[in-house]
């Protein structure tokens, strides 16, 4: 949270575009820039742009689900796994019940995608990029949720 605020801070001070990279590129780096992204611009904290910020920010850029979650593999004591989405699930949670009002959705939604993660019921989070989920047809379709 420390970072993202210090991106907004960036940003609004300066006027000019920030970028953000962590050691690897894949949990650190989605993580603030999709806060950042929160914070910054209200159209992400819409129904409709919660959803394409985590469609952009963690899935099309590449968020390694498969890895992290663990799915499909049954070593536990695998030190890639760790829980970096749900970590910003409750961030928004956490920013929800601090300004509920700046929030066109509610903890029902972040709540379906926690139980989504792990449920294994579509693609978008059960692999590590767009190719794997190509390759075996699992394209989620977000509009029949609305």
């Amino acid at each position: 949270m420390n970072s993202a605020v210090k991106v907004v801070s960036y940003v609004n001070k300066l006027n000019k575009s920030i970028l953000i990279h962590c050691s690897d590129g894949w949990d650190r780096t989605a993580l603030i820039s999709s806060i950042a992204l929160l914070l910054l611009d209200p159209y992400h904290r819409t129904l409709e742009g919660f959803i394409v910020l985590i469609e952009k920010e963690w899935v099309s850029f590449g968020h390694k689900f498969e890895d992290r979650l663990g799915h499909g593999n049954s070593n536990f004591e695998d030190d890639e796994r760790a829980p970096v989405f749900l970590q910003f699930l409750d961030i928004v949670w956490q920013l929800t019940q601090q300004f509920p009002t700046k929030f066109q959705f509610s903890d029902r939604l972040l709540l379906f995608l926690s139980e989504e993660v792990y449920s294994c019921r579509f693609g978008t989070f059960l692999y590590n990029c767009e190719k794997d989920r190509v390759e075996v047809d699992f394209i989620f379709d977000y509009t029949y949720l609305f």
